[in-house]
Order: structure tokens, then C-alpha cells, then sequence
């Protein structure tokens, strides 16, 4: 499995447990219907910023990598073309 495999299903499951907790806080919760849906917007918009930041960092990452992997197959190639 692929590293940005491994993203896309960790950020699935994030954000399927962020909504499994919303609807179980819903049910739970004691407060007015527009009460509960002000908290339920900001909860959303929440974990919204939250899974964007762990999805740029986790592309970020994934540049890096390739970027790396693109600097050591140029020395390589170098190395073997003064040979």
C-alpha cells in the first residue's frame, strides 16, 4: 500500500469517526434544536479546518518525498555517467 493510500483512508476514517461523534453528540445533547445546530456547524467547521490541514501536510510530505527521490536519482545518474 502506497503512502498516499494510506492518507486517503486515514483521512476516511477521520473524517467518518468526526461524523459518527457529531450525530452521537446530537442525540446526547440536551439543547435547543438551534443551539445544537450553531454547535454543529462550528464542530463541522472544525474538524473541516482540521482534516484540510492533515491533507495539505500529508501532500506536503508526499512532495517532499518525490522531491527527494528525484535528487538522488539525478546523483545517481551523474555518478554513473562519470564513470
Amino acid at each position: 500500500m502506497s503512502s498516499t493510500d494510506t492518507a486517503v483512508g486515514f483521512l476516511s476514517g477521520l473524517l467518518l469517526g468526526a461524523t459518527a461523534g457529531l450525530l452521537v453528540g446530537l442525540l446526547a445533547a440536551p439543547a435547543s434544536g438551534q443551539e445544537t445546530r450553531r454547535r454543529l456547524r462550528r464542530r463541522i467547521e472544525d474538524e473541516t479546518d482540521d482534516i484540510r490541514r492533515k491533507g495539505r501536510r500529508a501532500i506536503q510530505d508526499a512532495s517532499d518525498r518525490i522531491e527527494d527521490g528525484i535528487e538522488k536519482g539525478q546523483r545517481a545518474v551523474r555518478k554513473a555517467s562519470r564513470k
